[in-house]
């Protein structure tokens, strides 16, 4: 069970604390504080002052709270209120349970999900085990040592019985995730991203319950132009001097005066927020009032698709999106990383819309101004709409997560609306709208498990039916369904409504193209695992990082065209120049 172990206070606590106290009442101990006046600043505008430094320029000192403000901004919609310290709070809430699970995880011994004395015992006991051997031969310090572990050892499980809310000797995560947050202490300044927001806010003007972008930047110009009393942008060392014998804020009118020509002035140190910026181009139809808004995400899906969007060598996945009977109107916004054909399918007639956006912009290309590769199929195309740039949309895989509230955020700014329903995962076959169920055959038993083996002996117990063994080099088929558990999915390009024209491969995508080019007799693969080129063609698109092979390039075989990634080609014609990296 876990106990309550009791302690006594060591002497040297208070005997320490004593010492301290009469070394700062002592002048000639005590730390000698700046002869400058007190100030009474509000702990926004001390805020402020801590990134102006001698020497500062403005410049430099409004970009340092650029940043600031990103950090504050929860839900990235270029303004601080309650929102985002709701945001925050809520995220707080998730790492401290998160961190406590870890904790807790540590201990678990046996794996069962629950932690008892025994368990932590053993693993601390496992822990502490070299300080017994760093005491020497010295039999009383191991004894001392002994004793100071288990001091530790019961100091731990203390701390861990606090959280056992049943007190039945047994701490589960359940309880462990429902641990109180620590407190903030009275009269400590809160440096928690909760306690900044709600001092950043006061810098709001009256009447007002939220702080944009600009006033933040106004107030903090106008104060740095409190302090730059010759107006050369560029904060010196006496100036500092001279604003901290009477520090002040600014103002009403000075920061509606900095707010004013901040405004009016032309893009330069203070323009338009940058989320006004960066979001120029990232305007969506309209919903109509009854339309239920629906955010899919996912990095990619399960499936390569036999169409390419704008290029042959871009890797492009298909992915389904099945729409459920109901009456209600659907407003559906699927962001991915890859680039993606989307294959609607079942109550089509309930999309009044579908928005699309990818990360990915071209063959090995995440440009965030450029237009994502995306298109659908199974949806007339008035229905279909495109995000202008990849960066308006980010993709996530985690909700609640940093990527989910910005992307949430981004359809909120430019629809007015909350999404209703927000549906993540990484990898996916495809989902159900509205209800935001996740198809994927990741997660189905029926997936194969392949076991790469060269050398030695493996023995499998229980039903073997479900795995392949690679006793040699490994085999595209086998590769493409480890990588692409869904295949290729044959699609027809004229049913594609798509962001840059549509058009099937010559040459199948990763290993989807490399079987293909067997099964053709393009490519021979020798007994090294090298793929030998025998007639023109063209390299699979997406040959990179894990899925990289090896090309050899017989005497007399024109190099493929195309663009082989990471894989890399010997050309045995010493006559013939060859761009890619050969083969060691």
């Amino acid at each position: 069970m876990l106990s309550q172990s009791k302690f006594r206070v060591r002497r040297f606590i208070a005997t320490a604390s004593v010492a301290v106290c009469i070394a700062y009442a002592s002048p000639g101990l005590a730390q000698q504080s700046p002869s400058f006046g007190a100030t009474s600043l509000s702990p926004s505008i001390q805020m402020l002052l801590v990134r102006i430094q001698p020497e500062v320029q403005l410049a430099r000192y409004l970009d340092g709270l650029r940043v600031d403000f990103g950090q504050l901004d929860a839900n990235a919609d270029g303004k601080l209120d309650q929102a985002d310290i709701e945001l925050h709070d809520a995220m707080d809430a998730l790492q401290h349970r998160s961190s406590m699970a870890s904790t807790l995880m540590r201990y678990d011994l046996d794996g069962d999900g629950v932690v008892t004395e025994p368990e932590v015992r053993a693993v601390m006991q496992y822990q502490l085990r070299g300080n017994l051997h760093g005491s020497g031969a010295n039999e009383s310090a191991k004894a001392q040592q002994l004793l100071n572990n288990y001091r530790q050892i019961d100091s731990t499980l203390q701390s861990l019985a606090a959280l056992d809310a049943d007190k039945d000797g047994k701490l589960t995560y359940a309880e462990a995730s429902r641990a109180p947050r620590p407190q903030q202490r009275r009269g400590v300044p809160d440096h928690t991203l909760v306690g900044r927001v709600q001092q950043a806010m006061t810098l709001a003007p009256q009447s007002k319950d939220s702080l944009t972008f600009e006033e933040y930047l106004a107030v903090a110009e106008a104060l740095y132009r409190r302090i730059d009393t010759n107006n050369d942008e560029r904060i010196s060392q006496q100036e500092l001097i001279d604003y901290w014998r009477g520090p002040s804020a600014p103002d009403a009118a000075a920061q509606a005066q900095a707010l004013k020509d901040m405004l009016a002035r032309a893009p330069g140190v203070a323009a338009a927020s940058p989320y006004d910026q960066s979001r120029s181009g990232c305007s969506m139809p309209a919903p109509s009032a009854k339309a239920k808004i629906v955010l899919l995400s996912t990095y990619e899906t399960e499936a390569l698709s036999s169409v390419t969007i704008g290029s042959q060598d871009a890797v492009v996945h298909a992915g389904r999106i099945v729409v459920e009977k109901g009456d209600e109107p659907l407003y559906v916004v699927a962001s991915t990383y890859s680039a993606m054909v989307w294959q609607f399918s079942g109550a089509v007639e309930r999309v009044e819309r579908v928005v699309m956006s990818s990360l990915i912009t071209g063959p090995n290309a995440g440009d965030g101004n450029s237009v994502p590769l995306v298109g659908a199929t199974g949806l007339p195309s008035d229905k279909i709409a495109f995000i202008a740039k990849s960066s308006c949309v980010n993709y996530f895989s985690e909700a609640p997560s940093g990527e989910s509230v910005r992307a949430t955020a981004a359809v909120r700014q430019s629809l007015g609306r909350e999404p209703a329903v927000v549906v993540s995962a990484y990898s996916v076959s495809g989902f159900s709208v509205p209800s935001g169920k996740v198809e994927a055959i990741g997660n189905n038993r029926d997936r194969r498990l392949i076991i790469q083996k060269s050398a030695g002996t493996l023995r499998i117990e229980g039903d073997p039916s479900n795995f392949v063994l690679q006793a040699g080099p490994s085999n595209a088929r086998d590769d493409l369904y480890m990588y692409s558990p869904g295949g290729l999915v044959q699609i027809d390009p004229k049913a594609v409504v798509s962001s840059r024209p549509a058009a099937t491969y010559e040459v199948f995508p990763q290993q989807a193209g490399l079987v293909q080019l067997l099964e053709t007799g393009v490519l021979k693969q020798n007994r090294s695992g090298d793929y030998v080129v025998q007639k023109k063609t063209r390299f699979p698109a997406g040959l990179a990082g894990a899925h990289s092979v090896k090309f050899l390039v017989l005497r007399g075989t024109p190099v493929p065209e195309g663009d082989p990634g990471h894989s890399c080609v010997t050309v045995e014609d010493p006559a013939v120049t060859s761009k890619f990296e050969a083969c060691r």
